[in-house]
């Protein structure tokens, strides 16, 4: 069975279900880890014995915003579209991330999955030798096209394909007026005298960065060029916690093939394809292992 001979096989029901929306599942998980940062914020602080071992646990913490503004680019954690967009563009600001550009990368990237000269993602070339991964994993590169995408639209040069005229002025505005909310937040900072910014926030994001990228890289490496979603994708099984704070994503093939589905629902929709499914993997680890020993 391909992809979409499974949407056409569920039922209105089913669809009905699976598509609809509420606020208490995101609410739970956004109270959950503002908690928690507040928790590890005030050990980092205060510098507590051991303080910097709670520096990549806090990065863990603030990668795993990119799966709450995924979920927000979808429009489907919360009820209220508006809510979707601040709450977007707030993540996207700490991970310095212009959430109405990464829309129109992500979009172009469910509709042309795979396809090569097509798929944003592709842009990129996944790491083939074991100095690129390390290289990767580090997340200088990204980085580096995240300053390049920053001085594309502050300098208001040509847009990338995949960036709708009518969104251009959108994208551009976001990307100015985050730069704007940088450049206050650092010079306030130097100005107090403070370094805050760089041990609660800067220097946890760089630790968190490598199992961000180790992530995303089971996503489609190793997958078909293919567009059928069960041959192009892979679901990463996992365990409950990795599932929780990563808001359900590890469903990834589910979540290609019915993008419409919220976080909470994806574990249904699993139960229900599953036996279709081309792509798996028991844990990011097993994946990781195997991805590393085929580079040279």
């Amino acid at each position: 069975m391909i992809h979409q001979e499974f949407l056409r096989s569920l039922s209105k029901d089913e669809r009905r279900t699976m598509t609809q929306k509420t606020n208490r599942d995101a609410l739970l998980r956004v109270f959950v880890l503002v908690a928690l940062c507040a928790i590890l914020s005030v050990g980092i602080t205060n510098r507590i014995p051991f303080w910097f071992f709670l520096l990549p646990v806090n990065g863990l913490l603030l990668v795993s915003l990119f799966h709450f503004l995924h979920e927000c680019i979808h429009d489907t954690p919360f009820r209220s579209r508006a809510l979707n967009k601040v709450a977007g563009t707030v993540c996207g600001l700490l991970l310095f991330l212009p959430s109405e550009w990464f829309r129109y990368f992500h979009r172009d990237h469910h509709r042309y999955t795979q396809v090569e000269g097509r798929d944003p993602e592709l842009a990129s070339a996944k790491p083939a030798t074991k100095i690129q991964w390390l290289v990767h994993l580090s997340g200088i590169t990204v980085y580096k096209s995240l300053m390049l995408v920053f001085c594309r639209y502050i300098l208001n040069k040509e847009a990338e394909s995949f960036i709708p005229p009518r969104a251009r002025s959108a994208v551009v505005k976001e990307i100015r007026a985050m730069t704007i909310v940088y450049a206050l937040l650092f010079i306030t900072s130097g100005l107090l005298g403070s370094t805050n910014l760089l041990w609660l926030w800067i220097v946890p994001l760089l630790l968190g960065q490598p199992f961000l990228r180790l992530y995303l890289l089971a996503e489609h490496t190793l997958c078909e060029n293919s567009e059928d979603m069960f041959r192009n994708t892979r679901t990463v099984l996992s365990n409950p916690v990795v599932r929780w704070f990563t808001w359900n994503m590890p469903f990834h093939t589910e979540h290609h093939v019915y993008p419409g589905v919220p976080f909470h629902h994806l574990p249904e929709l699993h139960s229900k394809m599953q036996e279709y499914l081309a792509h798996t993997e028991i844990s990011y680890f097993a994946f990781s292992q195997r991805l590393y020993k085929q580079m040279t």
